[in-house]
């Protein structure tokens, strides 16, 4: 497994920021970054299920093993889903290796905003995929966030 980290400076409250980030209608534009029609079902809070897809293709389902409004949150990868979200069955190696994937949120408060971090452990074999879309989806949300002021 490997740590792959990723932050941005965004000039919003930890709550601003937070509410971009699990906002439904948001997400959309700056998960766009993995692609068009990027959506999420599901709740971002503590035992509850979330899942990511794209509504053509599918994604990942997670458990929240724990969050804290506009402090962190993190992400555990249990499925693969279909686009309706109903899990499939792991068909090749690289969807066994995504699976127990960690993705964690943190919402650090800084003079002049909110330092966004997010960590992933994953597979070194995501780290491609994640190094391309996530500097841009972290832009994304700091740009809908201090936009929206």
């Amino acid at each position: 497994m490997k740590t792959l980290k990723y932050n941005i400076q965004i000039n919003c409250s930890p709550e601003q920021v937070f509410k971009v980030v699990t906002d439904k209608s948001a997400y959309p534009k700056w998960a766009a970054a993995w692609g068009e029609g990027m959506d999420f079902s599901g709740s971002w809070e503590k035992g509850e299920h979330i899942a990511f897809f794209d509504q053509s293709q599918g994604g990942t389902k997670a458990v929240v093993e724990d969050a804290q409004p506009a402090e962190f949150i993190k992400l555990k990868h249990i499925a693969m889903v279909n686009p309706k979200t109903e899990e499939i069955p792991l068909e090749d190696d690289m969807m066994k290796k995504w699976i127990g994937t960690l993705e964690q949120y943190y919402f650090h408060p800084e003079d002049n905003g909110t330092r966004l971090e997010i960590l992933i452990e994953t597979d070194e074999a995501f780290q491609e995929m994640m190094d391309g879309p996530w500097p841009k989806a972290l832009q994304s949300i700091k740009d809908i966030c201090e936009n929206a002021n």
